[in-house]
């Protein structure tokens, strides 16, 4: 199929893929096609392909398919899929958009990191990559880019219940502009002991310090107001030196800290 320069080629199964990446140097691959605008020269959709469409559910992760739609992720239902990662997906754009936008396109799509990244990498997912010969796991905090030659097959998340779990959008409501950011908040207790926290901010950037993280992991709860206090202004120490000089910096970690500000203070 050709529409104006361009060459769209359409697979119906992964041989279909392997095949057409092998020979062809400049093929981009994509599934709902949101924005046939930043469509290159030769493009070939993988939305047709069976295997590449669902999700299968284990006992502690759901191996997504990368072509799954955002809206066949959400009728998968909250109770069924970690709480974050569908509230991000209602928050993102319109029904209709919902209904051709994948969750790989999602994932890979150039420039700003777009809504599901921040609860993808809060949860520690990982990425799976096939040729015909071989397959790679790349856990979402690594990846930077597609392996030459490989191709996005598998999206696997974890489903550990976090007892605290936060999402927020920053910036426009269902769309994506350069003042867009996603936040995401997880902990976890035992015994009124902080045993795991997580925080997240992607957007222009990706913000996570472990470091920052371990300053109160180990705290007891409810957090004192000295020690909310100091981990806020270390988390604005983390910030400065995490995050590049920018146009919006200043307002994201304003944003940010009133977020990480309010998320902690759901554990006193």
């Amino acid at each position: 199929m050709s529409k104006n320069n361009q060459t769209i080629l359409i697979a119906k199964n992964l041989s279909d893929v392997f095949y057409h990446v092998k020979s062809t140097d400049t093929l981009q691959i994509f599934g709902g096609g949101t924005d046939t605008e930043q469509l290159q020269e030769k493009a070939l959709t993988i939305r047709a392909i069976p295997e590449l469409q669902g999700f299968d559910r284990h006992e502690h992760f759901i191996d997504f398919g990368p072509a799954i739609t955002l809206s066949d992720m959400i009728a998968i239902g909250r109770t069924n899929q970690p709480a974050i990662l569908y509230d991000a997906l209602e928050s993102i754009a319109t029904p209709t958009i919902r209904n051709i936008a994948t969750l790989g396109g999602n994932i890979c799509a150039e420039g700003i990191k777009h809504t599901l990244w921040a609860p993808l990498l809060a949860l520690d997912t990982r990425l799976e990559f096939r040729t015909q010969n071989e397959v790679k796991y790349i856990q979402l905090r690594e990846f930077t880019e597609i392996p030459q030659g490989f191709v996005l097959t598998k999206v696997r998340v974890p489903t550990e219940v976090w007892e605290v779990a936060i999402f927020k959008r920053i910036g426009p409501s269902h769309s994506i502009a350069g003042d867009s950011a996603s936040f995401v908040f997880l902990a976890d207790t035992d015994q009124n002991i902080l045993a795991n926290i997580r925080i997240v901010l992607t957007g222009n950037t990706v913000f996570r310090s472990p470091e920052l993280e371990n300053r109160v992991i180990g705290a007891r709860l409810p957090l004192s107001q000295k020690i909310r206090e100091t981990f806020i202004e270390q988390a604005a120490v983390q910030f400065d030196q995490l995050v590049p000089e920018s146009e919006t910096k200043t307002i994201m970690k304003i944003q940010f800290l009133n977020l990480v500000r309010y998320s902690v203070g759901q554990l006193s």
